[in-house]
């Protein structure tokens, strides 16, 4: 439905009250002459010079067998909800206008009566005056806002049924790719090519989902939010909710010392699946000798199955640190997940499986030399069992606390843990959308490291992020 469409329909109620004036038997004994305007299944909505416009159940209609009902517009419920909020909104504006016409016929008595005033009695008529003025003003306003709510209401109403016609054009294409598939019996007849049918209705479907990512977006338009048109407007990461982070710090003095993370992230979740990557470098350095220089990339994707809280879950994390036994470590985790908890405010969701963890790169000391003497790190494969919960609290539109741990037992290597604890906040500022202040603690306690102050890493820092 376009805006030709809406006004047709709108026109068409209209016309309707004019062209089915009948007569109404209720079933209490009335009788009214009346203007149909619509009906439903189970309704029928009349005017009345006195009652105004009223609906009854049929039920409740002793003539009805007798009333032409075959031409009356007939509306669905989503109709006839569009219809009432069209109403409605369009009540408003008569409202509106009502009051304003109200304030200026009182604004213009009080500028006479300013004219008119006696000396000693300006002062409170011009009073008068500037409280009419600013009514009016106040008026004038809400005109302005009804009217605003009476156009947003119509072109959601359009949006919305736009949405709905490339939905089921997106329904009806993968059904015609279904039915390609059952007909490969015919192919093998030599009686069409399946190939190419193939392709033509894959392609029906990519036109279709196009048609229903633009329906989606005027949606959003007409309700007056921003589309999400991907990083920097060229359509990556498209529906994603995502961001980059910034932060450093450093000084110069007696000592120098620098400090710098960034960050990216992006996550997306629907009905069937979510998926949420992050990753990160950071690197400190202290009088031109660097401390820290690390990064990390992580991929979690989790399965959602329909009617219950399980779901499957897959990650795959990478890890680059300087200053750790290895320089490369690779973890790849499988198993189920449960989810305890998901509402406007709060999700927690647990996790448990199996991880099979590659460390490779880096240095070891060989035993019983003095000096110590260092050689090339053998890579290792190890496997671990996993469990651990995450937590996100939306605080307020603006703010969002989450919070992570896992703990790691190695099977492979003396039951020694990790435990992996990530905590985040953030808050929107309100002076530049998708700006947002960032606060975030890191720590991994890893038993499994030979040098004894790398078993335990905490990091910590602000930074400002930009999503989008």
């Amino acid at each position: 439905m376009n805006n030709k469409q809406l006004t047709f329909f709108c026109s068409a109620l209209l016309v309707s009250t004019a062209s089915f004036a009948q007569p109404i038997q209720l079933t209490n004994g009335n009788t009214l002459e009346v203007e149909l305007v619509y009906q439903t299944d189970k309704t029928l909505t009349f005017f009345d010079s006195i009652l105004g416009e009223q609906t009854v159940d049929k039920a409740n209609i002793s003539n009805l067998q007798t009333i032409n009902l075959e031409s009356l517009k007939k509306l669905t419920e989503a109709e006839l909800n569009d219809h009432k909020k069209v109403k409605l909104a369009e009540e408003k504006v008569i409202y509106a206008k009502d009051k304003a016409s109200v304030a200026e016929s009182e604004l213009l008595a009080a500028k006479e009566s300013v004219d008119k005033a006696a000396a000693t009695n300006r002062a409170d008529a011009e009073e008068k005056l500037i409280l009419a003025g600013k009514n009016f003003t106040t008026a004038t306003e809400e005109i302005k806002a009804a009217e605003n709510e009476l156009k947003v209401t119509k072109d959601v109403i359009v949006a919305e049924a736009q949405l709905l016609d490339a939905q089921s054009k997106v329904e009806l294409a993968k059904a015609e790719v279904a039915q390609v598939g059952e007909k490969s019996m015919a192919e093998e007849l030599g009686l069409f090519d399946a190939d190419a049918t193939v392709e033509v209705a894959e392609e029906n479907v990519n036109i279709a989902e196009q048609q229903v990512v633009v329906a989606e977006d005027n949606l959003k338009l007409a309700n007056g939010e921003k589309p999400n048109i991907g990083f920097m407007g060229t359509g990556w990461f498209r529906g994603w909710d995502s961001s980059f982070d910034l932060g450093m710090n450093g000084s110069s003095g007696p000592s120098e010392n620098f400090n710098f993370r960034a960050g990216f992230a992006a996550g997306y979740e629907d009905d069937k699946d979510k998926w949420d990557f992050k990753s990160y470098y950071l690197t400190n350095s202290q009088d031109s000798e660097s401390t820290t220089n690390k990064a990390n990339a992580s991929l979690l994707k989790d399965w959602f199955f329909k009617d219950t809280n399980w779901f499957a879950s897959a990650a795959v994390i990478y890890d680059w640190d300087e200053n750790k036994d290895w320089r490369h470590r690779v973890q790849l985790s499988v198993g189920p997940g449960y989810q305890f908890i998901k509402n406007d405010d709060w999700t927690l969701s647990g996790r448990m499986g199996g991880t099979g963890v590659f460390e490779f790169g880096g240095n070891e000391e060989v035993a019983g030399t003095d000096p110590v003497i260092y050689t090339d790190r053998d890579s290792t494969q190890n496997f671990e069992v996993m469990a651990g919960a995450d937590l996100l609290w939306n605080i307020s539109d603006g703010q969002v606390f989450t919070l992570s741990n896992y703990i790691y037992s190695r099977v492979t290597d003396d039951g020694k843990i990790r435990n992996v604890t990530n905590i985040a906040w953030q808050h929107d500022l309100d002076f530049f959308k998708g700006l947002a202040i960032k606060f975030n603690i890191h720590n991994e306690y890893d038993m499994t490291q030979v040098i004894e102050k790398n078993k335990n890493d905490l990091q910590y820092g602000v930074a400002l992020g930009l999503g989008f």
